[in-house]
């Protein structure tokens, strides 16, 4: 029979793809208590790993969880121990939560770091974390999807839509404004078939300045040299 202690193995090896030691990890059973000098740090422990066992999290997460229920003593042991184990590492964590919003819900470098910060990491190790981030490329993805919705014949209303959804994802400036022009471009060439468009379309060709209206979802566009209001 697989004991309790070989599954929880499998199940953090398989969350993290690191090899966990056996003495890491809590034993079930009176005979560890009777053993533990300090059973409310092995019941803060164990707290600790279960919240693992559910996805990984940062250090103040699992600080924030434990704080109330055991001594200051008792959750930093908990923490230095499992730091040492490589089981809290803010600089993984901040790199993973980046790469789950890449894969499956694009957001722009400001509101990652929103949410980072809400979640306690430091803010030099989320700029690491953002280092060789794709703005483009992520605004790209989190558009194209969105645009298939939009009304392509309406260009404005098309760009002050998708403008306004972007925005609202954490891309700002030049990375918006050039990912709107592409995405409608590209549905615009695709509905007339390569071939040429009516002039109501060709602003699409120029470059524009996006700026979000207060009280307003909505986005204005300017073109390149002109005010923002």
């Amino acid at each position: 029979m697989i004991s309790n202690t070989a599954v929880f193995i499998a199940h953090l090896n398989t969350l993290f793809a690191t090899s966990v030691h056996p003495e890491y990890l809590p034993m079930a059973g009176p005979k560890n208590a009777a053993k533990d000098p300090n059973p409310s740090y092995q019941k803060a422990k164990n707290a600790a790993l279960r919240l693992l066992t559910y996805r990984s999290r940062s250090e103040k997460e699992v600080e924030r969880r434990l704080k109330g229920k055991y001594t200051e003593d008792v959750i930093d042991r908990t923490l230095s121990d499992l730091r040492r184990q490589g089981l809290l590492n803010d600089a993984e964590f901040a790199r993973e939560w980046r790469e789950q919003r890449e894969k499956f819900r694009p957001r722009g470098p400001a509101v990652i770091t929103q949410e980072l910060q809400k979640l306690g990491v430091d803010r030099e190790v989320i700029r690491e974390a953002l280092s060789d981030f794709d703005s483009s490329a992520n605004a790209y993805k989190a558009g194209s999807k969105y645009a298939a919705k939009l009304p392509v014949q309406d260009a404005a209303l098309f760009r002050r839509r998708l403008g306004a959804f972007l925005h609202r994802r954490g891309f700002q400036g030049d990375v918006l404004g050039h990912t709107v022009e592409r995405i409608l471009r590209e549905l615009l060439d695709s509905l007339h078939g390569g071939v040429d468009r009516d002039e109501q379309y060709d602003q699409a060709e120029e470059p524009h300045r996006w700026d979000r209206r207060q009280g307003n979802d909505e986005c204005a566009y300017h073109r390149s040299g002109s005010d923002v209001s």
